[in-house]
């Protein structure tokens, strides 16, 4: 059987100046992602924990999909087995 596994990954998604509070608001409101970062300009850095790349693509199509949203882009995407992390660290 196959260890259960953590997909930790970070987007950075481009949204019109104007919608950028809804957006912000409905990914926080869904728990698509945490959104950590963001500017006026409009560009949200957005943090994922799913358990599979298949959850972490479903979030990503599924914020790409909000009004306002112009662009998403991957910046960073790991995976682990879930027992990994959580042994204790020296």
């Amino acid at each position: 059987m196959k260890a259960k596994e953590i997909h930790i990954a970070s987007c950075v998604a481009y949204v019109l100046p104007a919608e950028l509070e809804a957006v912000r608001r409905a990914i926080e409101a869904t728990g698509l992602a945490e959104v950590p970062r963001f500017d006026p300009i409009g560009k949200l850095v957005l943090l994922f924990e799913r358990e599979s790349s298949a959850a972490v693509v479903d979030a990503i199509d599924a914020i790409r999909a909000l009004p306002g949203v112009m662009a998403i882009h991957l910046a960073y995407q790991h995976a682990e087995p879930e027992s990994d992390l959580q042994e204790t660290q020296p």
